[in-house]
């Protein structure tokens, strides 16, 4: 499983999306390659179709919005709907859900 990790330059990687990130794999229990990307600007976030900082991909699918990525990138910080409000991170069992339902594309 190939897994991408998008960051800005300027809000750096974030410690709580790492940990989301660490806990959904080990929570999967599939092996993963797991890349950091850095973004440097607006420009760079459309050439990455990066929808801000963090995101994360899961065999080139984002975690929150799956295959219907809007078609507005930005290298700000971006913000995630979890169960505890709106949060700069995903919360693991996100990524995690994306992880399997790749994982399951993948066995056919």
């Amino acid at each position: 499983m190939k897994i991408e990790f998008l960051y800005s330059k300027s809000t750096g990687r974030g410690k709580e999306a790492e940990e989301a990130l660490a806990q959904a794999i080990e929570a999967t229990e599939i092996a993963a390659e797991v890349t950091y990307t850095e973004v440097a600007d607006s420009e760079d976030a459309k050439h990455k179709r990066f929808l801000g900082s963090p995101s994360i991909r899961v065999n080139g699918i984002d975690v929150e919005y799956g295959e219907r990525e809007p078609d507005e990138y930005q290298a700000g910080t971006r913000y995630y709907n979890t169960p505890q409000g709106w949060k700069p991170f995903p919360h693991a069992r996100l990524i995690a859900n994306t992880i399997i339902e790749q994982q399951k594309r993948l066995q056919g």
